[in-house]
Order: structure tokens, then C-alpha cells, then sequence
């Protein structure tokens, strides 16, 4: 039979146990390295990414003039201009020219991209079964979509591996009961949201994670709500610089990279939301395959002891607020919901183990007893 959650207690784990899952972690990852390595320092960078020049640029006009301005860049987040400022300021050798330090800063890049199948599959392990974890990872790995992008120097690596690091250190902080995680996680969703702003929208889910603790009678209702206020007031003050003391607000002004101006949005409509969905769903495998996964979803409700309901529900929730949010400003570029692929990974790979888990029930059912003679 298939060891399932449900047969072994979670003895408040957040890793696996399994050596065997490790090792597969492992030989994943360097398929990953393998696939993002092998042409980070072949193409010219304004002949393919056009938003690596932007920031390279951004990032010297800061050496040079204190601001980026001169490059229509000082209103972007300012997490990749600072990547690069440091790189360009400290570390490129002197009388260089600043595209020279380009295939290190993709090497940061990758490095970025390598970690999100590492937490893809630590969130899909605890959510039903290890296996379940390599399978999402893989799933992640392979995707020519994220193939295609993850040796450029751009943001989308670090906000969704800041982002994912964010929702399982606050979901550990919760099934572990180690609250000092749960404020880590406030202060990395904040790093996301420095690289991109559209991790403002997965911040609430995280913040108001604590609540479900409520669920139990015996924690203290203040306590839990000392912990969610101590949660706003970080975020809030982040919030104030992010919005008013740096001029990200600004973008459709000095930016014209972006094509809706953050301070003019509409509520998404569901054909919006499709717009914007299905290219995201069209990278993972054929619909085929998603059939399979919506029969192995029909026996959730089956094996529903066999999830852990608090991640599911958690990663459902971030999901959906980000493709509400990033929907808010119109029809969206599909790099711009790279978060929201790496969940539907996860799902993915749920759908799949709750069929296998179903296969394996009706294979290694026990005979019928004979009749009495």
C-alpha cells in the first residue's frame, strides 16, 4: 500500500524524513542547473531581454547621477536596480563596461530560479505526500516557459522565490507552532514585493495566517490577535515607504514600459481573469492530462484526511489573490503570473497523487471473504 499523511503522524514535521526524497530533491535540481546553465551567457542583451538593459542601465545611471532617472527606471521596484547596483559598484572590475558583469548577474538569477523547485517541492511534500513534491517540481523544472526565461537578469526569479519562501515559512510557523517564523515571512514578502510590486497582493493571506489558529479553542484569542496586529503595523510601515517615500507610484509618468498605470485599474471581469489564466495553465502539460487531474480531484473529498487542509487552503488563497490583483490592471503579460504557475504545479502534482492514491486503493483492495460452505 501507498504510505499516505494519514498513515504516519506529522509529529509537527515541515521537512521530509526520507532520505530517498532528499536524493531526489537532489538529482532535480541538478536537472534544473543543468537546463537554466546551459545558455545564460550566449545571447546579447539587447538583441532578446529587453528588460535587462533597462536595468543594467538603471542601475549605472544610479552609480552615475544618484538616481535613475536619465533611463525612465527610478520608478520601477527597486529590488533588481539594487541587485545590480551592487554588483556594478562593487565588484566590476574598474574601466569596464557595465554589460561585462551581466553573466554574473544571470548567475544570481538562476540562482534564484533553482531555489523555487526546492520550495515547490518542501509545499507539495507537507500538502499530501513527498512524492507529491518531486512530481511539482519536476513539473516546474521541465516547463519550457520557465526554461525559456530563467537565465535573464530580471525579476520575476526573485519575487516568486520570495514569495513561495514567504507562504511556507508562515505555513511552517503554523504547523509547527514557531511563531518567529510566521515574522520572517512578513519581512521576505516583503523582499518579494521589492522586486515586483504584484506580491503586495499575496501579503494579506500571509499576514492574516495566524487566524486559523482560532480553529482551536485553546489558543488565546488575544494572543492571536496581538500577532496579526504586530503583522499589519510591520507591513503597514513598509507599505508607507513603499508607496509614498519611493516614487513607484509614479510609473505611468516616468516609465512608458508600462502599459496601465498602476493608479487607474477596474474589477476583472471572469472573462479577464480567463485572459489571463490560460496561457499560464497552456505551459503545463496537455489537456489529457488535466483530465487526469480533475478525476483525482473528484476523490478529494474521498482522502480529504489525507490533506493537509490549512496548506491547501492557504496556497488556493494566494493563488487567487495574485491572479485577482496582477487581473486589476487589464490583460497582463503571461510572465507576469510566473507565482501563479509554480501553483498550479503544486496542484498539478495534487490532482495526480490523489488519483495515484485512489489507483493504489482499488488495486490492493482485499479479496472478498468466501461464502460459508
Amino acid at each position: 500500500m501507498l504510505a499516505t499523511q494519514a498513515d504516519t503522524p506529522r509529529h509537527n514535521h515541515i521537512l521530509p524524513r526520507a532520505k530517498w526524497w532528499w536524493v531526489g530533491l537532489a538529482l532535480l535540481l541538478m536537472l534544473a542547473g543543468w537546463l537554466y546553465l546551459r545558455g545564460y551567457n550566449v545571447s546579447l542583451p539587447y538583441m532578446i531581454s529587453n528588460g535587462e538593459p533597462q536595468y543594467l542601465v538603471g542601475a549605472q545611471h544610479v552609480i552615475d547621477d544618484g538616481t535613475a532617472r536619465a533611463a525612465n527606471h527610478e520608478s520601477y521596484p527597486p529590488g533588481i536596480t539594487a541587485l545590480g547596483y551592487f554588483f556594478l559598484k562593487h565588484l566590476k572590475p574598474a574601466g569596464a563596461h557595465h554589460v561585462t558583469m551581466l553573466p554574473t548577474l544571470r548567475l544570481t538569477s538562476i540562482c534564484a530560479w533553482m531555489m523555487i523547485p526546492a520550495l515547490i517541492a518542501l509545499l507539495s511534500a507537507r500538502l499530501i505526500h513527498p512524492l507529491a513534491g518531486l512530481m511539482a517540481a519536476a513539473i516546474w523544472i521541465v516547463n519550457p516557459w520557465v526554461v525559456e526565461r530563467a537565465h535573464f537578469f530580471m525579476p520575476d526569479g526573485f519575487l516568486t522565490m520570495f514569495t513561495l519562501l514567504g507562504l511556507w515559512l508562515a505555513l511552517a510557523a503554523e504547523s509547527a507552532k514557531r511563531r518567529k517564523l510566521s515574522v520572517i515571512a512578513i519581512y521576505v514578502v516583503m523582499l518579494a514585493a521589492v522586486f515586483k510590486t504584484q506580491a503586495v497582493f499575496v501579503a494579506p493571506v500571509i499576514i492574516l495566517l495566524p487566524l486559523a489558529r482560532l480553529r482551536n479553542p485553546a489558543n488565546s484569542r488575544g494572543e492571536v490577535a496581538d500577532e496579526v496586529l504586530e503583522h499589519c503595523v510591520r507591513f503597514a510601515i513598509f507599505s508607507f515607504w513603499y508607496l509614498f517615500l519611493t516614487p513607484i507610484l509614479d510609473a505611468d509618468v516616468t516609465n512608458p514600459a508600462f502599459p496601465v498605470a498602476y493608479n487607474k485599474f477596474a474589477f476583472p471581469s471572469l472573462g479577464q481573469l480567463s485572459e489571463n489564466l490560460m496561457p499560464v495553465v497552456d505551459t503545463i502539460p496537455p489537456p489529457l492530462g488535466w483530465i487526469s487531474i480533475a478525476l483525482g480531484y473528484s476523490l478529494l473529498y474521498r482522502y480529504r484526511q489525507q490533506v493537509d487542509a490549512l496548506w491547501l487552503l492557504a496556497l488556493v488563497a494566494t493563488a487567487g489573490a495574485f491572479l485577482f490583483g496582477a487581473s486589476l490592471f487589464g490583460d497582463q503579460e503571461r510572465r507576469q503570473f510566473f507565482f501563479f504557475g509554480a501553483a498550479l504545479s503544486i496542484f498539478y502534482a495534487l490532482g495526480f497523487m490523489l488519483l495515484v492514491i485512489g489507483l493504489n486503493e482499488a488495486l490492493n483492495r482485499p479479496p472478498p471473504p468466501p461464502p460459508p460452505p
